[in-house]
């Protein structure tokens, strides 16, 4: 009998992989698998759209257009003349924007919770101690847990 089960990596893996070690199966009988997330991408320079520092920047850069535009409008009445008062403002509105949307979207992404990597647990037991095997699992918060018969 095969019993798969899958965790989040934690301390309660580690709990249920001495447990059962312990009391249940040797560890010859034991194969622990560790799922990636993300595959590889060949080109890690690509921003991610959702990636916050990136979308930052757009809002920082949309502001500051159209605070150039109201400060090149401005300064034309102005002592310093358009160009300076263009650039000032335009500096102004990306700082403001860019520093607007990095605080109250980084906010909401400390609420949640870091993806961690999946573990698959790979026990081969004989039939009477699956039920055993498989309690264990639940007990230590298995994600998923199921029982394959060996072909004969």
């Amino acid at each position: 009998m095969l019993v798969v089960g899958t965790f989040e990596y934690s301390l309660e893996l580690e709990q249920a992989l001495a447990e059962l070690e312990r009391d249940v199966i040797s560890r010859s009988k034991i194969l622990v698998v560790s799922m990636d997330t993300e595959p590889n991408t060949f080109n890690q320079f690509v921003r991610r759209p959702n990636d916050l520092l990136y979308k930052g920047i757009e809002v920082g850069i949309a502001c500051a257009t159209a605070f150039s535009v109201v400060g090149t409008s401005v300064g034309f009445a102005l002592t310093w003349g358009p160009i300076i008062w263009g650039l000032g403002s335009a500096l102004a509105g990306f700082v403001t924007g860019f520093g607007i949307y990095y605080l109250f979207k980084k906010r909401n992404y400390r609420r949640l919770p870091k993806n961690l990597p999946e573990i698959t647990v790979i026990i081969q037991c004989p039939d009477v101690r699956s039920r055993e095997v498989m309690g264990i699992m639940w007990k230590y918060r298995a994600l998923t847990v199921g029982r394959v018969s060996e072909p004969d």
